[in-house]
This record gives structure tokens, C-alpha cells and sequence, in this order.
């Protein structure tokens, strides 16, 4: 495994180049998910993305119990959970701060790596989440060092460059895939090719580490028949192409079961 340093980090902040996303594991059974976790660290696979169903927390708990301090988890602000443990979207304060604390009960740790604020994709999103008091709220659970950095995920690069403005991020979250980088994608894929490498390079120059979601674009890229390009590409080359990118540090694929 290739290790790369978060450059607002201290020296133990290095993540493997493969990190693990868990948007598609939670009808999992939770017994396999605790498994992937604790085969993904001894193989070197320390960074996870807690953008998931509710029922992941408890096991991914379970499986880095006595290992907190070799992985780096990345927990989203305004990602919640309804009663069936079902994700959803919300940009209400109290539901997130709670959201949040039972993140942590069910994860058995008393600190986040990193804290995001969650899926903001239009100047609304950003402007919502500061005048319901998210924003500050990270900023206090930094000071208190419950969130270690903040963070943000974005599929737009202007509102990306307009969160980055700010000083406060050492990471983000960006969908990145050749698909998306050549503007042959879906309404995720937003942006120039210009504006989208010319906020990766930014990232890189002001030492904002990026994390990619999507870097099989939900795996048509995988498939000639549905691949923009007309022919399939590999997981491998998928996945180099992510680590390339400027100011990448880690390519965050979904995953789903043990195979």
C-alpha cells in the first residue's frame, strides 16, 4: 500500500491510497461488514467513508474496538438515519448534532477524523448550513478536538473554490473519474474540464487533501456497454486514474461484500 500525508496533518496522518466507501453496504449482514472492516485494515486500508445506512455504524464499532488510532474516519454533517436506519439528506441543526452524537456511541470512540459538511452542491447548501449554526458547530468540536479537521463533500467546483475560500478545510470530498473530468458524465459530473482540474490543482498547491467518491462512475466505466467511451475500463485503471489527480490522496470505492 502507497501512504500519503495529509499536509494540514501531523506525521501519523498518512492514508493508504485505497480507502473503503460504505454508501451500498448497509442491508449487508452485520457480521460481513465487521469482517470487510477488519480484513480491509490488515491489509493496509485505513481511511473510511461513514457516508452509509444507519445499521453500519455498530459493526464498523466493533471491528476498529483496539485499532481507533490505525484508522482515520470521515463522518458526514447532514447525513442522517430515520428509524429503519435508512439514509437521508437534512439541513435541520438539532437532528444533525444528534445524528452526530450517536455516531460516535455506536462507532465506541470519542473523536472523528474528519467532520463534513455534507453534500454541498449549490451556494444554498453552503449558506443553509452556516446559518443553521453546522459550520460553528465544527469549528467548536475542532477546538475541543472531537473533530480532528473539517471537511466538505461537493460535486460543483465553484462552490467547492467558495468553501476552500473560507480557510477552514484540510479535505474534500469530490467526485473524480474520467467520465466526469471530460464532461461525459451524468448531473454529477459538474463543471469544465478546465474548472474541475483547475480546483484539484488548487487543492494540491494550498494543501487541501481530496478523498474521490465515484471513481467507477457507479461502475458504468467498468462496462463497455454502458462506459461513455465505449469501452470497458479496469478497476485498476480507474483507480490510478483517481491517485493521479492533483491533490488526491485517497480513492474511496464503494463497497458492498466480502467478494
Amino acid at each position: 500500500m502507497e501512504y500519503r500525508q495529509l499536509p494540514h496533518g501531523n506525521e501519523k496522518e498518512k492514508f493508504g491510497v485505497l480507502g473503503l466507501g460504505f454508501g451500498g453496504i448497509g442491508t449487508t449482514p452485520v457480521d460481513e461488514i465487521e469482517a470487510i472492516v477488519r480484513k480491509a485494515i490488515d491489509h493496509g486500508i485505513n481511511f473510511f467513508d461513514m457516508c452509509t445506512a444507519g445499521a453500519t455504524y455498530a459493526p464498523v464499532g466493533r471491528a476498529i474496538a483496539g485499532r481507533r488510532e490505525q484508522v482515520f474516519l470521515q463522518v458526514h454533517f447532514g447525513a442522517v438515519y430515520d428509524e429503519n436506519g435508512e439514509y437521508g439528506w437534512c439541513r435541520d441543526f438539532d437532528t444533525i448534532k444528534k445524528t452526530f452524537l450517536w455516531e460516535l456511541e455506536q462507532l465506541g470512540t470519542d473523536y472523528v477524523d474528519f467532520g463534513f459538511l455534507h453534500c454541498v452542491d449549490e451556494d444554498a447548501d453552503f449558506e443553509k448550513l452556516k446559518e443553521i449554526g453546522v459550520l460553528d458547530y465544527l469549528k467548536e468540536l475542532r477546538r475541543k478536538g472531537i473533530v480532528r479537521h473539517i471537511g466538505f463533500s461537493s460535486h460543483t467546483p465553484s462552490v467547492a473554490n467558495r468553501i476552500i475560500d473560507t480557510g477552514l478545510i484540510d479535505m474534500m470530498m469530490f467526485s473524480i473519474n474520467p467520465a466526469y473530468d471530460f464532461e461525459k458524465g451524468d448531473e454529477y459530473g459538474i463543471g469544465s474540464v478546465k474548472e474541475r482540474f483547475d480546483l484539484f490543482r488548487r487543492c494540491e498547491t494550498e494543501g487541501v487533501g481530496i478523498s474521490v467518491m465515484k471513481p467507477f462512475f457507479a461502475g458504468q466505466l467498468l462496462s463497455a456497454d454502458q462506459s461513455p467511451f465505449g469501452q470497458a475500463l479496469t478497476h485498476n485503471q480507474c483507480l490510478q486514474y483517481a491517485i493521479d489527480r492533483p491533490g488526491v490522496l485517497v480513492a474511496v470505492p464503494g463497497v458492498q461484500t466480502m467478494a
